[in-house]
């Protein structure tokens, strides 16, 4: 009989493993999201103006602007030191206070 385990790292805990790379796990979807939520923008005044194909061409530099800032903060909030404790700015650390 085989047992199924989890893969767990160094200290045996794979839910932290989890937290720390949930920042990363939506970044295909953000930049997707961003490129095309701009370049239908572009599309659909392309075509409302009949300026085709400038306004598509504005709105995919402006989506990956918009994909580069978001990778920006991310990486910014990620090289911040975590001075602060988890349970900080929660309804339980106030309640302790």
């Amino acid at each position: 009989m085989s047992t199924n385990k989890a893969p767990t790292n160094e200290d045996g805990n794979w839910q932290s493993d989890l937290r720390r790379s949930s920042s990363f796990l939506g970044l295909g979807f953000q930049l997707a999201g961003s490129m095309l939520f701009y370049v239908m923008v572009g599309y659909l005044l392309d075509r409302w103006l009949d300026t085709e194909p400038w306004l598509l061409l504005v709105g995919a530099a402006v989506g990956m602007i918009a994909f580069f800032f978001l990778i920006f903060r991310l990486i910014k909030r990620l090289s911040e030191p975590r001075n602060r404790s988890p349970m900080e700015g929660t309804q339980e650390s106030r309640a302790v206070e």
